[in-house]
């Protein structure tokens, strides 16, 4: 397997690179839940995000985790949503940008529990966990495994988890949903191909990477990064992308949240 990095335009130029490319089987492209996210933000995608892709099989569920820098004097969701409406606007939290999945989960959170948090963009997890650490914003959704990591040695404090029910590797941690019941942001990884592959080969990949997923030895290897396996069928998996995009359609309209 050789993988071809095509980086830019939150995912698009890769996945329109895709899109164009032969269906013969051989190119297969992995996406996120920025699949789904794009086309309500751009109005002229160079692709149909639907239309234009075979999907494969889901891979990974990852879900997020609410955490703050230890200067926020809040241990528990409902004491920084208190903490938060006493002070509106003094908490920042940081994204990987406009558009992107991690701060959609924030802006949803704000309007459900009704807190006025202000938003500082960086290119990059990276960049952003750093500004977290070292206490220029407050809080941030990440990822579960960075989350906890962080949190073993007192660099951040886990708040809640924004999965709609606990997480395995951490089941004393409440979750958003517990506080504000429509809450579930998980993002997650997915295959597809270009839309004329042959269904034969499609429904082959997707029982092998299917195959492969249920293994035992990559659930502990994908547990231990803090991932969910999930394969699907493609059917399954066409059926998550369709209601995906529903999904986000209505928290952008509901936020006003902005793309890039």
């Amino acid at each position: 397997m050789v993988i071809d990095y095509k980086p830019g335009a939150n995912t698009i130029i890769g996945t329109d690179f895709l899109a164009k490319s032969a269906p013969d089987g051989y190119t297969l492209g992995m996406i996120t839940d920025s699949h789904s996210i794009n086309p309500v933000f751009r109005k002229n995608m160079p692709y149909d995000a639907i239309a234009d892709f075979a999907p494969v099989t889901q891979l990974v569920g990852v879900p997020l985790v609410l955490v703050t820098h230890p200067s926020v004097p809040a241990k528990t969701l409902p004491e920084l949503v208190a903490y938060a409406k006493a002070n509106p606007g003094k908490l920042a939290y940081a994204s990987l940008g406009f558009g992107a999945p991690h701060y959609i989960a924030m802006e949803w959170f704000k309007l459900l529990a009704g807190v006025d948090l202000l938003h500082v963009p960086y290119q990059g997890s990276a960049p952003a966990l750093a500004a977290l650490v070292g206490g220029q914003v407050q809080l941030m959704f990440v990822g579960a495994s960075t989350g906890l990591q962080y949190a073993k040695d007192g660099r951040l404090n886990v708040i809640a988890a924004g999965s709609a029910r606990r997480l395995p590797t951490a089941p004393n941690l409440p979750t958003v949903a517990e506080s504000y019941r429509e809450y579930d942001f998980t993002t997650w990884y997915g295959i597809v191909a270009p839309i004329k592959t042959p269904p034969d080969i499609v429904a082959k990949l997707s029982r092998e990477i299917g195959a492969a997923l249920r293994s035992h030895e990559l659930q502990e290897r994908l547990g231990n990064l803090g991932l969910i396996p999930a394969p699907s069928t493609p059917e399954e998996f066409a059926a998550k992308l369709r209601a995906d995009g529903e999904h986000y359609a209505r928290i952008i309209k509901a936020t006003g949240a902005r793309g890039e």
